[in-house]
């Protein structure tokens, strides 16, 4: 299957699932994990209530992780968000990679055991894909775990994110491949949204140049 028809299954799957939240003008806008502001909010955990669209996701993230390393070895790893583990864990059954489990401090300060961040072999020397749904397209919470991955896995060098949808295009420490823009969905979705979000995002979008 052709990546825009991947693409544009998955673009479906969001919308179906509304998994695209679009406050108001008059509404207060959400706050994203980075501390920002946005009338826009991505919830790829709508999306994954569904088999087809969560297929649909996974099918186009699977193609990303093919074209880049083609029939080259590589690892999986996830970061701590709602929905990266399950995407690690689906592609890696799919595919036969293995993962590095990837823990916050926080849990790890909670759970019994060896209180390890990253679990996985100390010999391993293969690139390694960390996979996410959403990206402010800055180093953030990908880029921290990238960092702690080179830090345990002394071998490891070759490092990159592969996310589903991207705020920002921006220069980042690991390079990162993405299914869509937040630019491309504005203008998919424009029409069927009210007057009140379209001046919402019209303010915003200012701030994305």
């Amino acid at each position: 299957m052709k990546f825009q028809t991947l693409k544009q299954n998955y673009i479906k799957g969001l919308l179906d699932t509304n998994a695209l939240l679009v406050k108001s003008i008059n509404e207060e806008p959400f706050t994203m994990r980075n501390g920002k502001k946005s009338c826009m909010f991505m919830d790829h955990s709508k999306l994954a209530t569904s088999a087809k669209a969560y297929r649909a996701f996974i099918d186009a993230i699977e193609f990303l992780l093919k074209e880049t390393y083609e029939k080259n070895e590589f690892i999986l790893c996830n970061v701590d968000s709602k929905i990266s583990a399950q995407m690690v864990g689906s592609v890696a059954y799919n595919l036969e990679k293995s993962q590095i489990i990837y823990k916050s401090s926080a849990l790890t300060a909670i759970e019994k055991g060896p209180h390890r961040q990253m679990t996985g072999n100390p010999a391993w020397d293969l690139p390694v894909a960390i996979l996410d749904d959403v990206s402010s397209g800055n180093d953030a919470t990908a880029k921290g775990v990238g960092d702690l991955a080179k830090e345990t896995f002394k071998k490891i060098s070759d490092i990159q994110i592969f996310v589903g949808y991207i705020r920002e295009i921006k220069p980042t420490t690991y390079k990162m491949h993405y299914l869509l823009t937040r630019k491309e969905l504005v203008t998919i979705v424009w029409d069927d949204l009210t007057h009140e979000q379209q001046a919402a995002i019209e303010k915003e979008r200012k701030t994305w140049e």
